[in-house]
């Protein structure tokens, strides 16, 4: 159970549990699927930050392309909505060729897309950058959550220390029974 409340905490907590700004629609990472030419990085922003910043952001949509060559950019796109003023139905209705035209490129005037090159970088630079970029929040522990990673360090610490007392005690047990086999090897070796 420690260790499931230790990964749920880490989920909760660390670097990456950022909240983003409600104007953000989308993140889109493409990157290589092995490290090789400088892909390392995103892949650990994937693995790590990302699982943060899905559990805090559950409306934001998040996708990965891992089809890219080791030659490709690593690239991440964040989608921004822009506020964009409604056109009144009167207009819309008297005009239809209005219409058509407006949502040929409705998806060009709504949204604004960022990007981060993301190649030859560490996770924590990419997420520096994402941080500096959208104005994300970082998410502070709970007076809760801070006296259960103070528990857990606790019972950590008791474990380790535990631990080696067993080790001492198998240990010691090991070298009395080596010294018994070799007594009664020493007085097998006299009776004949």
């Amino acid at each position: 159970m420690r260790k499931l409340q230790t990964k749920l905490l880490a989920i909760r907590l660390g670097s990456g549990a950022l909240v983003l700004p409600k104007d953000i629609k989308r993140i889109h990472m493409r990157f290589a699927p092995r490290i090789e030419g400088g892909h390392m990085g995103p892949r650990k922003f994937w693995h790590h930050e990302l699982i943060r910043l899905k559990y805090h952001n559950p409306a934001v949509f998040m996708t990965i392309d891992r089809n890219a060559r080791a030659e490709d950019p690593a690239v991440m796109s964040v989608h921004f909505t822009l506020p964009n003023p409604t056109p009144s139905s009167d207009s819309a209705a008297s005009n239809p060729a209005s219409l058509d035209s407006t949502t040929a490129t409705d998806a060009s005037l709504t949204e604004r897309v960022s990007t981060i090159d993301m190649k030859h970088r560490t996770s924590s630079e990419i997420l520096d950058e994402l941080v500096r970029m959208t104005k994300a929040q970082a998410v502070e522990a709970t007076a809760a959550e801070r006296e259960e990673l103070r528990l857990l360090e606790e019972q950590r610490v008791r474990s380790v220390r535990d631990s080696a007392k067993s080790a001492e005690v198998k240990a010691r047990v090991k070298r009395e029974k080596q010294l018994l086999e070799q007594a009664r090897g020493d007085m097998a070796a006299q009776a004949a």
